[in-house]
């Protein structure tokens, strides 16, 4: 993750226009994270909540808006979001094939050894991540005091420019102990913490670009999915073999023999569809700005259809899971509902012409004239 500007070093702060309900979801998914040491909720009842939960907060921070400078005291614009163009979501599943099948043959050959670099590599990225959750959210504590706040620039080799103040540092430092107690002991709590992280930041910060590329990536990671985990035994050995927080885990019960204890969501089946359904969220602030209406969670027609749709493709995931006794390929079912949702809510709205030509730069110029009406 790239870091940039004073007060998004890190992360970004959300607007808190986006939503009131932001803060207590953040909440409810730190205590859903640790309510296993005190009581285990059925794990597919934890999996639905835990995933939709970071696809609700993930999509609200990927709103464009304004963000609070610390350093300045200053409100600026939140950084763009990374856009994936019409290439990138037509390589992606053949890139993300290769480098599973990649893996694969990693594990069967040299498992300790790729363990051990992609446990540091992942441990890293998850350190930066949860800090660059937190970083935003402890930041007003230290006020406007130039030395926790001035920003220092470096440039780093084959990473780029980055930047950083003493408040990012601080966060980092706490979370390498969660990653130091995560590469040591594997615990399911750190993968969790880390996991979540890339999944809120993963989504924050990419889009899709527009409603064509949603559909051209899903339905090829569709393919993708259903093939590598019905047709081969690659994806579950991969999920199994790979300790390193690219999944979720869920205890079943403590009691359970060991190989049992946990279940499991690849991150893929979070951030992928949340991914589609922030770019439909966007797509209802861009229509609320058009009317010159404020955004409310009543007009987040599209949204709240395609979490509907989001939440109805994990249950039957986890219902085709017991039913079958057998690891499911999530996107599945997650797919269809994604891509029915959003064309039924269009339909039924007379939409449907503008939901196949929508497109991020409508979202930024709508975005640019709000600016220009409040300057005026």
């Amino acid at each position: 993750a790239s870091m940039s500007g004073a007060s998004q070093a890190l992360g970004s702060k959300p607007d808190t226009a986006t939503s009131a309900l932001l803060l207590p979801a953040g909440v409810f998914l730190l205590i859903l994270t640790f309510l296993p040491f005190v009581y285990i909720l059925p794990y597919y009842v934890n999996m639905i909540l835990q995933a939709s939960t970071i696809v609700f907060i993930g999509a609200h921070l990927s709103i464009p808006g304004k963000q609070y400078n610390q350093e300045t005291g200053e409100t600026e614009d939140k950084p763009p979001l990374e856009q994936m163009s019409r290439k990138d979501v037509m390589k992606f599943p053949i890139y993300g094939s290769c480098v599973l099948f990649g893996l694969y043959c990693l594990f069967k050959f040299q498992k300790d050894l790729a363990n051990m670099l992609l446990g540091i590599y992942f441990t890293s990225l998850g350190v930066i991540a949860l800090a660059g959750l937190i970083s935003p959210m402890i930041a007003p504590i230290f006020g406007r005091v130039a030395f926790w706040n001035k920003t220092h620039e470096f440039e780093v080799p084959v990473v780029g420019p980055i930047a950083f103040n003493k408040i990012d540092l601080v966060c980092v430092l706490a979370c390498s102990s969660v990653g130091y107690i995560y590469y040591t002991t594997h615990l399911w709590w750190c993968n969790n913490l880390f996991g979540v992280s890339f999944a809120i930041r993963g989504i924050e910060m990419l889009s899709l670009g527009s409603f064509l590329n949603g559909v051209i990536l899903l339905c090829g990671l569709f393919v993708y999915d259903v093939f590598w985990v019905f047709g081969t035994d690659v994806m579950v050995t991969v999920a199994k073999s790979f300790q390193a927080p690219i999944k979720l885990v869920f205890p079943r019960g403590w009691d359970e023999p060991k190989e049992k204890q946990f279940s499991m969501l690849g991150l893929g089946d979070i951030v992928i569809p949340g991914l589609f359904i922030a770019l439909m969220l966007r797509w209802d602030v861009v229509q609320c700005a058009e009317k010159g209406e404020k955004l409310s969670e009543g007009k987040k027609i599209y949204f709240y259809a395609q979490m509907t749709g989001y939440v109805l493709g994990l249950v039957t995931t986890v219902v085709m899971m017991i039913q079958f006794k057998a690891a499911q390929p999530a996107l599945l079912y997650l797919v269809p509902t994604a891509l029915l949702s959003a064309l039924f809510t269009a339909a039924i709205r007379g939409q449907i012409s503008q939901l196949i030509a929508y497109t991020e730069e409508e979202a930024e110029e709508v975005a640019g004239e709000e600016e220009d009406k409040k300057a005026k």
